[in-house]
């Protein structure tokens, strides 16, 4: 028998476990029914854990792809109000207020991605808090408070979303592994059942080939070899 080992994938590992049932489903004996009513319910929950992770993916990729806008408005709404900073500094060049905003530029603001974004966004509302007697610069702080509250919720469901299909992969390992623990024990037993000839329980289980295809695919003949032609001399 074939042992799975836990990093088959769970192709493997199905395709093994379905093979096994259906041999046992045509064995005679009591014990073929018992490993047959054993391994359904395990190949049937491996597929349902499957599908839970294949339909869960899909929500969690949209998560991440709702934070990355929202991040990326942040973004934006920084690079704008760090343009409008400039133009209340060539008004009034007195104020100093993009680099009193930004001392080390806006890219050190918009660098940061995830969590590390919302950090560093109250010391910038704090030094932006300066000139919020300016109306552009109020409607700036009331539009980046909004957008930081947006990314704050898309990025907690974008965690929540993470942990959920880290779950729902951990159980299907544990399917795997259910998997892996019924084939060893019906390998015993089916061996103990054949004492005089062990051999016949490997009919019982998936061999390495995996497949009737893999056995018709036959390889291409090999080209003969051209003959060598000695040239004549004289």
């Amino acid at each position: 028998m074939r042992r799975l080992r836990p990093t088959d994938g769970t192709t493997i590992h199905r395709r093994a476990a379905v093979y096994h049932v259906s041999r046992c489903k045509m064995g005679g004996a009591p014990l073929h029914s018992t490993l047959h009513k054993e391994m359904v319910p395990l190949v049937t929950a491996l597929k349902i854990k499957v599908r839970e992770v294949e339909d869960f993916d899909d929500t969690d990729v949209e998560a991440t792809a709702a934070a990355d806008a929202a991040e990326i408005t942040v973004e934006n709404l920084i690079r704008d109000l760090d343009a409008d900073l400039a133009k209340l500094d060539r008004a009034d060049p007195t104020l100093n207020a993009q680099r009193s905003v930004f001392p080390g530029g806006f890219g050190q603001v918009i660098d940061p991605e995830g969590d590390a974004q919302l950090d560093v966004l109250p010391a910038l509302k704090v030094r932006l808090g300066a000139f919020k007697a300016h109306p552009v610069i109020t409607e700036h702080f009331a539009r980046l408070e909004e957008a930081e509250a947006a990314l704050k919720i898309a990025l907690t469901a974008g965690d929540a979303a993470d942990t959920r299909i880290e779950a729902l992969f951990a159980e299907e390992q544990a399917a795997r592994h259910a998997i892996r623990v019924q084939l060893e024990s019906a390998y015993g037993r089916l061996r103990d059942l054949y004492k005089t000839r062990p051999a016949l329980a490997e009919a019982f289980f998936l061999k390495e080939s995996g497949s009737r295809r893999a056995k018709k695919e036959a390889p291409s003949p090999a080209e003969p070899a051209a003959s060598a032609v000695t040239p004549k001399i004289g």
